[in-house]
């Protein structure tokens, strides 16, 4: 809920100095019309403007999915393992060509690349948590940072979410 709370018109350190006495009426309307998010006006435009801990809040919430995702990844990755010497409790969908050394393998490259992609998430979290940081005093010049890499994580997460279950567990089988 408080990421709905916005410093719209606060200007650069949250005085609202040479900013037009209506504007951030105006906005805060405009954006509830555009959006249909019931976006009100802060209460402290001077701390909604130099403190990012909402940002860091969201991009914990988003680091703790990725984590779950990939252990969700990881473990269908092991349970796919063999065909010689693994678990082989399921089989997941041959997305590539298998090992050239080991004949029957069948890569869990699926499982694989959303590992990767929640390791970008986790990064992003420490990238958000050290711009947050760096802001200093009532100014914060690092909010670019922050909201590059929340999006960013956004995006993976919701894609990665996406690939693993549509090319991977949606056409998985099991073994008896």
């Amino acid at each position: 809920e408080s990421m709905t709370h916005l410093n719209m018109g606060a200007t650069a350190i949250g005085t609202g100095i040479n900013c037009h006495p209506d504007y951030k009426n105006v906005v805060v309307k405009k954006l509830k019309e555009i959006t249909g998010v019931d976006f009100k006006k802060a209460d402290d435009f001077i701390a909604a403007t130099q403190d990012t801990a909402d940002f860091v809040h969201v991009s914990g919430a988003l680091k703790t999915a990725a984590v779950r995702l990939s252990k969700i990844a990881n473990d269908l990755r092991l349970m796919n393992s063999g065909p010689r010497c693994g678990l082989g409790e399921i089989n997941l969908p041959q997305m590539q060509p298998g090992s050239s050394i080991m004949p029957g393998k069948v890569n869990p490259v699926i499982a694989e690349v959303v590992g990767e992609a929640c390791y970008e998430v986790i990064g992003n979290d420490v990238t958000i948590m050290l711009c947050s940081e760096r802001g200093e005093f009532e100014l914060n010049a690092f909010e670019p940072g922050i909201a590059y890499a929340l999006f960013n994580s956004i995006f993976i997460l919701e894609n990665a979410m996406k690939t693993l279950a549509q090319k991977a567990i949606k056409k998985l089988t099991a073994n008896p």
